[in-house]
């Protein structure tokens, strides 16, 4: 079973409780490299964010395309999307370059961009994974997977994220939207295997309870159900970005696989390998898989591609792992801390200061309309249902309640409804970190929303249309 075995696995694919893996999968996947006929590769590469806080989502899928390129995917073959407002932002000190390292080279020379702007959202995205391509036909480049029963494709998405979701700049995608369209394509027998690197917050939660383990789809997560993941490369390592570079995560991942390209047994590697080493090196948050375990005993270059660098080039990576010790910061707190580390440089003029003030009064003015808002709906609900309270937890500690498929109505629902009569939950992602409260009620009676959506109405109504929060870029 090589260097992973399933017990291994079991070990690393464990946040509290064990993993039962089913005896159908304890032999290793077939090595088709060698078929006649290998099937084509499918590449979808998201950034789910936009602004210069969210700098390092744009920075890694800018980083994941040079990978997929150099190892020969074709580009006919790749579809990218990301709202490409960094590389010319205002604030970047290198117009037109992005950079994934401190003093690292430039990600974002020559990627292709299919889908950028408003066509960065959660229905063109699942359009596209589907094969709906009379539906994409007049957005972007109109590029759909358009797969077969041989085809491998592999999915890196990039984002905020919370309890049962992972955001886009306007909308959510909720985990049985993805759930949906992964049977979809399962049942139109439009892959081999499927692979998913998903970066985000609580981005377990997409998937656990949720993914079956019979479809040939492995997904691969920077984070348990309930914690965050984390940006790198911030503060004084970010140098005149002022932000953090990197998501912790994605650059392991990557920057692993940058500095092994000539090693031999880079083509060798198996999804199960590079997972054990990734989580090995991500101390913050625990890198954890769900699905189908036999995927991940292929090799990812089955999903990623590889080209003998020996016989293509004599260059040598662009990207190398130079930095060991990282400056982390969870994602919920990146535009918070860059702004308090700029704050903290002696050498800004009274007016910067005080632009740096201003910023900061209107950062926590935000989160204190949302925390009183969110905290007045759940306690309306609490007065109204104090006999279901004790399930679903505090506002500030909600209880670890599992998912199921059916909660979603009940819960988009509400998020729905809160976007509508109080603000952009999209737009502001510190209160990501409050939505579980609402999955969980969801959890505990799937009617409740009802109920719920009325307090909303309630609550909200004395925002006024000028306190709407807005998302500072």
């Amino acid at each position: 079973m090589g260097v992973f075995s399933f017990v291994s696995l079991a070990l690393f694919a464990i946040e509290s409780l064990a993993i039962h893996v089913p005896n159908s999968y304890k032999e290793p996947w077939t090595d088709t490299e060698n078929r006649f006929f290998e099937g084509k590769k499918w590449v979808v590469l998201v950034a789910g964010s936009d602004g210069w806080r969210n700098y390092r989502h744009q920075a890694d899928i800018c980083h994941a395309y040079q990978i997929i390129r150099r190892n020969g995917v074709p580009e006919e073959n790749i579809i990218t999307m990301m709202v490409d407002d960094i590389a010319y932002h205002e604030k970047n000190p290198t117009p037109g370059k992005i950079v994934n390292q401190p003093n690292g080279t430039d990600v974002y020379n020559g990627v292709v961009i299919d889908y950028k702007g408003e066509d960065v959202n959660s229905t063109n995205f699942l359009k596209i994974i589907t094969g709906d391509k009379e539906a994409m036909q007049s957005i972007g480049t109109g590029k759909v997977i358009e797969g077969g029963p041989k085809d491998k494709v592999f999915i890196n998405f990039v984002d905020h994220g919370t309890t049962g979701l992972l955001g886009f700049p306007d909308d959510y995608l909720y985990a049985d939207q993805l759930n949906d369209a992964l049977k979809t394509m399962y049942a139109s027998a439009s892959y081999k295997m499927m692979l998913l690197y998903i970066e985000a917050c609580k981005s377990g939660s997409m998937f656990d309870g949720i993914l079956r383990d019979n479809t040939n789809v492995l997904a691969v997560t920077a984070a348990g159900p309930r914690e965050n993941s984390f940006g790198c490369y911030c503060r004084n390592q970010s140098g005149p970005y002022n932000t953090c570079l990197g998501s912790l995560f994605s650059v392991t991942w990557m920057e692993d696989l940058d500095a092994t390209v000539f090693e031999s047994s880079a083509k060798k590697r198996t999804v199960f390998n590079d997972f054990k080493e990734v989580r090995t090196n991500v101390t913050r948050s625990n890198v954890m898989v769900y699905g189908d375990f036999k995927t991940g005993h292929e090799k990812l270059s089955a999903f990623i591609g590889y080209k003998n660098p020996n016989k293509h080039s004599s260059a040598k990576p662009k990207m190398t792992k130079t930095i060991d010790s990282k400056i982390t910061v969870s994602s919920r707190d990146v535009y918070e801390n860059s702004i308090q580390h700029k704050f903290a440089n002696h050498k800004l003029s009274d007016s910067e200061r005080r632009h740096l003030s201003t910023e900061l009064r209107l950062n926590n003015e935000m989160r204190l309309i949302i925390d009183r808002t969110l905290w007045n709906i759940y306690s309306m609900v609490a007065k109204a249902r104090p006999e279901i309270m004790s399930k679903v937890g505090d506002f500030d500690e909600p209880n670890n309640l599992e998912l199921s498929l059916d909660i979603f109505p009940c819960y988009r629902s509400i998020l729905n409804k809160i976007t509508e009569s109080c603000f952009s939950l999209p737009r502001n992602p510190y209160a990501l970190d409050r939505l579980t409260i609402f999955a969980n009620l969801c959890v505990v009676d799937k009617h409740i929303h009802q109920m719920v959506e009325k307090f909303v109405v309630a609550s909200c109504s004395n925002i006024s249309k000028q306190h709407i929060i807005r998302n500072v870029h």
